[in-house]
């Protein structure tokens, strides 16, 4: 297929999965967004728009809303024209909208301008309740963990990580190790509190076969001595 056919593909698929997430997104009750905002390689403002609603037989909805750029100023009134244009084209009304996350930015959090402070200014005035502000779990985890100390604990869980995934015969061998004694492999997690969390808690569940496949390897690393 040529350039051209690929591309007008791609934007059919992409007209297709948009009309399917307005349907799905018309027919919500109440609803929740988290907001992300980040910078990219080329320094662009970008921002994920996440939805989490219910409908009227009580399922729960999570989809990604939107995504804009922002290639001028970053205010609160800024990134809040890109939620309420999402708001708008997806049919929703403000009134049922329940819940924020953030990320706790000034732009953000702002007492009169920030995002929440408009959000919550656009909900009373369509006849809603002031909604729920949360502040992402993740940084408060990660402040949570830079209180800690883990070290005991993460030293021999990131020297044993580190072997297995150094090389890709070790990696290979510790699944096929795992698949046949019915365990699964190790958790990895973007955010690096969530991965530590995650390892935490699976190294205590596997604990005797990564000694028995350090046994087999002969690797001192692994041993529980």
């Amino acid at each position: 297929m040529s350039a051209n056919t690929v591309a007008r593909r791609v934007e059919n698929i992409t007209e297709n999965i948009s009309s399917q997430l307005f349907d799905k997104n018309g027919h919500v009750e109440w609803f929740a967004l988290a907001l992300d905002e980040s910078t990219d390689v080329s320094d662009t403002v970008q921002v994920l728009i996440y939805i989490r609603g219910v409908d009227k037989s009580y399922e729960v909805h999570e989809e990604l809303l939107d995504m804009y750029s922002i290639h001028g100023t970053t205010t609160g009134r800024d990134i809040f024209k890109g939620v309420e244009m999402a708001i708008n084209q997806k049919n929703l009304r403000w009134k049922n909208f329940k819940c924020i996350t953030t990320d706790g930015g000034k732009n953000i959090n702002g007492k009169d301008k920030g995002v929440v402070a408009l959000v919550s200014k656009a909900v009373e005035n369509d006849g809603g309740s002031k909604p729920l502000v949360l502040h992402c779990i993740i940084h408060q985890q990660s402040l949570c963990g830079k209180c800690l100390d883990m070290s005991e604990f993460l030293k021999p869980v990131i020297s044993t990580v580190n072997f297995i995934r150094s090389f890709g015969l070790n990696h290979r061998q510790f699944r096929q190790f795992f698949e046949e004694i019915g365990e699964n492999d190790l958790p990895y997690h973007p955010a690096e509190f969530s991965s530590v969390l995650a390892l935490r808690g699976r190294t205590k569940s596997v604990r005797g076969p990564d000694v028995a496949f350090g046994r087999s390897l002969e690797t001192p690393g692994l041993d529980d001595n």
